[in-house]
C-alpha cells in the first residue's frame, strides 16, 4: 500500500510541476520526418524538454527564471547551458506554436520544433 500511495504522490508532484511546453520535439522540417522520437540526446533523436530542463544533441540547459512574455503566448528564461567545455549562459524565448513551439536564442536565430505524436 505504501508503494502505490507513493507512486500516486510522485504522479501528483511530477503534473504539479509540469511546465508549459514539457514534451519530445523534432525539428518541424520535411527533412526531420523520420527522426526518432523515442531516443532523447542522440543523432536524429528527439529534442527533450521539462520543466526546466532542455536537453538537445550533445546539450543540456537549465531554463531559469521565466518571465512571461505580455501579449504572447512565450516564456523568456536565462538558460545555463553546457556541451563540451565550460558552461555558457544565454537568454532563451520558447513560443507555443500550432503542432509545436519556436525557440528563439540570441541573434534572433529561430529553431521551429514540432511536437511528436
Amino acid at each position: 500500500m505504501r508503494f502505490v500511495l507513493s507512486l500516486v504522490f510522485v504522479a501528483v508532484a511530477a503534473a504539479a510541476w509540469a511546465g508549459p511546453y514539457d514534451g519530445r520535439y523534432r525539428p518541424d522540417h520535411p527533412s526531420a520526418d523520420n527522426w526518432d522520437c523515442k531516443t532523447i540526446g542522440k543523432d536524429r533523436g528527439a529534442i527533450l524538454l521539462t520543466s526546466n530542463i532542455f536537453f538537445a544533441l550533445g546539450t543540456r540547459c537549465t531554463l531559469r527564471d521565466p518571465r512571461a512574455v505580455a501579449g504572447m503566448d512565450a516564456t523568456l528564461y536565462n538558460a545555463i547551458c553546457r556541451a563540451d567545455g565550460d558552461p555558457w549562459e544565454r537568454r532563451i524565448m520558447i513560443m507555443k506554436r500550432e503542432g509545436g513551439i519556436a525557440v528563439i536564442q540570441k541573434g534572433g536565430h529561430i529553431n521551429l520544433l514540432r511536437k511528436c505524436d
